[in-house]
């Protein structure tokens, strides 16, 4: 992704602080937290990665996804999908999955709302928290 050109597309200034943050989203794996992307860029204040995350959030150029302990975790917002979400380890997967306009189209119809958009999640266990709930069991029955 062409970093630049997407923030002057939406008005941006382009600071080394802005460019930083981006490609550090882009460089981990998954959703990462303010506090993952502050432990890659410690020299940027975690005040400065807030505030960005927000006005990026603000401008549509990133998806905040708030998941329990009042964290948030970020993701470019370029493509509709959807997330399955782990209950024990918090780790987000993205799947497609044709839009759902019909869910949009009847909600507006039957409350005679404008309707925008919608969010959808699945939630479940991952194969490596199964794995490790099983590892578990198997330790405590061989004792």
């Amino acid at each position: 992704m062409e970093l630049i050109p997407y923030l002057k597309e939406r008005g941006l200034r382009i600071t080394p602080q802005r460019l930083l943050i981006l490609e550090t989203i882009l460089s981990l794996d998954g959703h990462p937290t303010a506090e993952d992307i502050h432990q890659s860029i410690s020299f940027t204040s975690l005040t400065t990665i807030y505030n960005n995350l927000k006005l990026f959030v603000k401008l549509g150029i990133l998806n905040e996804l708030p998941y329990g302990n009042g964290l948030s975790k970020y993701e470019f917002n370029h493509s509709k999908h959807y997330h399955v979400i782990c209950e024990a380890c918090g780790k987000i997967v993205d799947f497609k999955y044709p839009d759902l306009i019909e869910v949009e189209q009847i909600a507006s119809k039957l409350t005679n709302y404008d309707i925008h958009h919608h969010h959808f999640e699945v939630y479940g266990v991952c194969s490596s928290c199964q794995n490790k709930k099983n590892d578990s069991k198997a330790v405590a029955t061989n004792k």
